[in-house]
């Protein structure tokens, strides 16, 4: 039994040592590209609520500092007609930028107001893209008017035009922002009903200058970006100096922007010891920074200001971090689940700086569910220590329930948040593994064996192992389970199958094998096989050596007899080298003695005497015309068809014939015994 314990040991080793299986995937939160498309009231009311055009003006700086790697700008200028439009398109060079701006700057305020009008046909402009995301900005500062326009078109008709239009980009997933602008005159529910149907939100912008962080609070989930306001404030006139620390770490561009309810004057921007051009538009001023430098800590910017001027500046940050989540989809229970974070920059390389990672919180937690939408409001929930290590955040914990779970990932930072989609994890449960020791042979005399299970059987998974018996009637064995231990009592002959059911509380295997309780006869053939050879030795060794007289006692006793015949010899075979060797015949009844030997008759021809060993086979005359042959030679003696034996006395009558053969088989004899009338000379 220690011997099998042993075995098992080894084999739970060697399965630990095996390689667990892990399936790990790769999952990114893909940043689509992002077509946005402004469709602006130009109506007459405009010109009171935005005199200076700074409404115009925070568009187009919206255009001159959103990143632009992957996003493009559509424009819709309408009062009661369509002025101006253009389908999105890439700002990414000065020159793009320019023309959008010029096309914003073209018209003036004036008309009456058909929002209907603008939002159907900014919708239009809209090319379906499967890989892009689309958003619409409605900014308006009223109603739909148009009594006393000359177009043919109706208030009702604008309204109808809106509702339908709503429902379009709820269809197609194109949400509408709308902004309240100015000193709104009109009922916002229209406009907060076409941004709740379409999954987004209205915006109220009192002032001009609000416009640009409403732009950019819209666009938050669609890029990482973050807007800091650095001063709002009235200035005294003269050279203002206003020193901005960088926070942000990774940054792929930042932007200056400053706006002003009047004209600026000279603006300059000193970063890391250069000058920023800075571009003068009116109203605002943009300085564009792409080459970013790690090691510089703040910048400055210095303008020239009027009596009493009011100056706003903000500091637009961008980078282009991608997050990667590695994470195995599929697992053993009770095995580690790992998985780890960390981002790639925009040349697809990863991000192993500290600092970085340092700024966010993370979030990762596995739910158990059953739906791609993840757990249920009642499914226990996991959290997961992440620790930074290597270039990336990692971390792991055990399920212990098999099923699938879903890992949920959030991080955040100043300049945003990134949610990766459910990932499902399937967690399987491995069927407990082993088998029982080979079986001894079993009689009705055994003893009750016994199998503790745990030693033969193991779960994969660790878990705690219970076995049953699936009922059967106990045919040549009582079978029995106690404590975890399996018990054989042998009852009578035959064979017998044992079904063990063996769960780990998820998943049951059955596990069969085959008891046989041997016959007796069959079970100790061995015993009755040395019984027989015993009695066959006994037998064959009172046979060769019962009681016989020696050689000595047999002439003692026969020295009154006389030999009778004679015997005629012939040499069927002798060596080519020799003379032949003609027919021999000796009359035996002239002998004196009692004994001779074949080799006293056959001295003439002394090599055949010693090559067949005749000097060991005596002749003893016996009573009744008989002789006695008796030998200790080696050589093959036969006595018709019969063997004859080493030291064993066999009776010659007349008529016998005696074969003798040397061990080379060079020489070969046969004698013949003759009866013969008896005659004075030998």
């Amino acid at each position: 039994m220690k011997r099998y314990r042993i075995v098992g040991i080894l084999c739970l080793i060697l399965a630990l040592l095996c390689p667990r299986m892990v399936y790990a995937e790769e999952f990114t939160i893909e940043k689509c590209g992002l077509d946005v498309l402004f469709v602006m009231d130009y109506s007459g009311s405009m010109k009171t609520n935005d005199s200076q055009d700074i409404a115009k003006g925070m568009v187009k700086a919206f255009v001159d500092t959103v990143h632009s790697a992957d996003i493009r700008v559509g424009f819709v200028a309408y009062n009661d007609r369509i002025l101006t439009s253009t389908s999105p398109r890439t700002i990414q060079a000065d020159g793009e930028r320019e023309a959008l701006k010029e096309l914003i700057d073209q018209e003036r305020y004036s008309g009456n107001t058909d929002i209907g009008l603008g939002l159907t046909y900014g919708l239009e402009l809209l090319e379906e893209e499967t890989d892009r995301k689309r958003v619409i900005v409605l900014i308006s500062d009223g109603e739909p008017d148009l009594a006393g326009s000359d177009t043919g078109r109706t208030t009702e008709m604008s309204r109808a035009d809106m509702e339908e239009a709503a429902g379009r980009c709820a269809k197609e997933g194109i949400p509408v922002y709308s902004i309240a602008f100015g000193d709104y005159d009109g009922n916002t529910e229209a406009l907060k009903g076409i941004s709740e149907d379409t999954s987004a939100q209205m915006y109220t912008a009192e002032t001009p200058e609000r416009l640009i962080e409403i732009l950019y609070g819209i666009f938050g989930t669609n890029m990482d970006y973050s807007i800091r306001e650095i001063t709002d404030s009235v200035f005294a006139p003269g050279i203002q100096s206003i020193r901005v620390g960088l926070e942000e770490t990774y940054l792929d561009e930042m932007d200056v922007l400053l706006i002003s309810s009047g004209k600026l004057g000279d603006v300059s921007i000193l970063y890391g010891g250069q000058e920023i051009e800075a571009s003068d538009l009116g109203n605002y001023t943009v300085g564009k920074i792409t080459e970013i430098q790690k090691e510089a800590k703040e910048l400055s910017v210095q303008a020239e200001t009027l009596e009493k001027q009011e100056l706003q500046l903000y500091l637009i940050s961008y980078r282009s971090l991608i997050p990667v989540l590695e994470a195995s989809t599929a697992v053993h229970k009770n095995e580690p689940f790992c998985c780890k974070f960390y981002f790639r920059d925009r040349e697809g390389n990863q991000v192993k700086d500290a600092g970085v990672y340092q700024n966010f919180t993370y979030r990762f937690s596995l739910a158990v569910g059953q739906g791609e939408e993840g757990a249920g409001e009642n499914s226990p929930e996991v959290s997961l220590d992440m620790v930074f290590s290597d270039g990336h955040i990692q971390g792991e914990t055990i399920i212990g329930q098999s099923g699938t779970c879903f890992l949920h990932a959030y991080l955040e930072d100043s300049m945003g948040n990134s949610t990766f989609e459910p990932v499902p994890v399937t967690v399987k449960n491995r069927a407990p593994e082993g088998a029982l020791p080979e079986i001894g042979m079993l009689t009705v005399f055994s003893k009750e064996q016994e199998y503790p299970l745990d030693e033969y059987f193991r779960d994969p998974d660790g878990d705690h192992l219970s076995y049953q018996l699936e009922a059967v009637a106990d045919e040549c064995a009582e079978i029995r389970i106690l404590n975890d231990v399996l018990t054989i009592y042998p009852r009578k002959s035959g064979i017998q199958n044992v079904i063990l059911m063996i769960s780990d509380g998820e998943s049951t295997s059955t596990y069969e094998t085959e008891i046989e309780v041997t016959p007796l006869w069959i079970a100790y053939w061995w015993v009755l096989t040395i019984l027989a050879g015993c009695l066959a030795a006994v037998f064959f060794w009172k046979l060769a050596h019962r009681p016989r007289q020696d050689l000595e006692q047999l002439e003692a006793d026969t020295k009154k007899n006389h030999f009778c015949g004679r015997l005629d010899a012939y040499f069927t075979l002798y060596p080519e080298t020799e003379e032949e060797i003609p027919p021999l015949t000796f009359q035996l009844y002239k002998a004196r003695d009692n004994k001779l030997t074949l080799g006293m008759l056959l001295k003439n021809y002394p090599k055949a005497v010693d090559d067949m060993e005749l000097d060991n086979v005596y002749l003893v005359a016996d009573a009744d015309r008989r002789m006695v042959l008796y030998h200790t030679s080696k050589c093959p003696v036969m006595i018709g068809n019969s063997i004859a034996c080493k030291q064993i006395q066999y009776g010659i009558n007349f008529g016998d014939v005696v074969y003798i053969t040397s061990l080379d088989g060079s020489y070969e004899l046969e004698i013949h015994y003759i009866a013969v009338f008896q005659s004075d000379e030998l």
